[in-house]
């Protein structure tokens, strides 16, 4: 008998922790997590002409995807390559950093189910690029 009350108290302890955890579906990170489309990005800023201006992408291969792993990272894929970087959610906004350009302090203009518009200001530039995405 004693058995079996120990073994409910566990099934118990166990089925009501397991019921009490919610899923984070509010923070910018759990709204912004999971691959992306890019389908453009505005750039301004750059002290090259060149480099400003509005690059539009569309191909299922460019992308953008916010991973749930540990390390909070970041990968970019546009035109073939690909890059690795890191993120950090706020309330209302998120850092990102890549090895290339250092980092960057996004603001979320829209964020839906399907469509994420955020504006980047890359850390010790005047370049602020305006990321265009969607699922």
């Amino acid at each position: 008998m004693k058995r079996q009350i120990t073994f409910l108290s566990l099934l118990f302890l166990v089925t009501t922790a397991f019921l009490s955890c919610k899923k984070d579906t509010e923070s910018t990170k759990a709204r912004i997590m999971g691959k992306w489309s890019v389908n453009k990005i505005v750039i301004t800023g750059n002290t090259s002409d060149a480099a400003n201006g509005t690059f539009t992408y569309g191909k299922t291969t460019d992308y953008m995807d916010f991973k749930s792993n540990e390390d909070d990272q970041v990968e970019l894929g546009l035109s073939g390559q690909r890059t690795i970087g890191t993120y950090e959610g706020t309330i209302d906004s998120f850092n990102m950093a890549f090895p290339e350009e250092g980092s960057s302090y996004c603001t979320i203009n829209t964020l839906t189910e399907n469509v994420l518009q955020f504006t980047a200001k890359v850390d010790k530039t005047n370049i602020v690029k305006v990321y265009y995405l969607s699922r």
